[in-house]
């Protein structure tokens, strides 16, 4: 809360967190989608998603067990898309240097990395929702689904008019299969506004994997040329400058590219990452969650 306050020169009084209702499991030991309901009255520079797993008590048995995770306005707008993968989100908090605690998962808006990126103006939306897939909790226990707000008030004189506001989404687009293949595989990418991060969650039948590929470029290109972002770089060398400048390592994966400045994606007819597969797996695989403003 702190660090927010200062990224975002926050008055005390004027920003708050706050729980919303607590979800349970339907059943015990059985597998759910929650939808959730998110307040619209006020800014929200961050979700705080708490998943406890007990019998009867929701704050005990903190515990990684979200498969997907989605936040949806007007029920076709996605504002975040973990695309069958919550821990993207785990790794998204690395990114940001802030060492993950178990069973908590956090959508940011306010990041502070990102100076553009401000946050969301949950009152413009019609309907806003949570919607998050977990596992099947252990036999006799309950999934809980404790959500907290961190918010601030609007003021017309400090934010004025909001028609260029800049809201950070978070989305995976695809989850691309490459069967057997060997040798240089395509992953397009969407071309939004600015890219500030593309987060890779690399697999092998569906089994996160840091081998299955071992190098990746990404090239962009339009009728005046082409631009090569990585040539050929090994993911091995991207892991460890991604680790390097962590506090807690990345889970095995994940790597990701960020770009301060952003990378104007807009400028380009056609944006890929091209990840070369050295030997055959059993079906390579890739999902890449976007980081960008609009």
């Amino acid at each position: 809360m702190l660090q927010l306050q200062r990224n975002k020169d926050l008055e005390p009084t004027k920003t708050w967190q706050r729980p919303i209702a607590q979800q349970k499991s339907a059943a015990a030991a059985t597998a759910q989608t929650f939808y959730i309901d998110i307040p619209k009255d006020s800014f929200i520079h961050e979700l705080v998603i708490m998943v406890g797993e007990h019998a009867t008590d929701p704050l005990s048995g903190l515990a990684d067990d979200l498969l997907d995770i989605k936040l949806v306005g007007n029920g076709n707008k996605y504002l975040k898309d973990a695309f069958g993968l919550a821990s993207f989100y785990v790794q998204v908090e690395r990114l940001h240097r802030k060492r993950h605690v178990t069973g908590i998962y956090r959508l940011i808006f306010s990041d502070p990395d990102i100076p553009e990126a401000q946050p969301l103006p949950a009152w413009i939306f019609t309907s806003l929702q949570l919607i998050v897939t977990d596992n099947a909790p252990a036999a006799a226990t309950y999934h809980f689904i404790n959500v907290t707000l961190v918010e601030s008030a609007y003021d017309p004189q400090r934010h004025g008019n909001l028609d260029n506001w800049k809201i950070l989404i978070e989305k995976c687009l695809a989850w691309k299969k490459f069967g057997t293949n060997t040798g240089e595989q395509p992953y397009e990418h969407e071309k939004a506004y600015k890219i500030f991060a593309y987060m890779y969650a690399i697999d092998d039948n569906s089994v996160l994997s840091a081998t299955i590929f071992d190098k990746l470029k990404v090239v962009g290109r339009n009728p005046r040329g082409e631009i090569i972002v990585t040539d050929g770089i090994y993911l091995t060398t991207l892991r460890a400058e991604n680790n390097g400048s962590l506090i807690q390592d990345l889970d095995t994966g994940f790597a990701f590219l960020q770009f301060a400045k952003g990378f104007p994606t807009a400028d380009f007819s056609s944006l890929y990452s091209k990840l070369n597969i050295p030997v055959a797996g059993v079906n390579a695989g890739v999902r890449v969650l976007e980081r960008y403003i609009l």
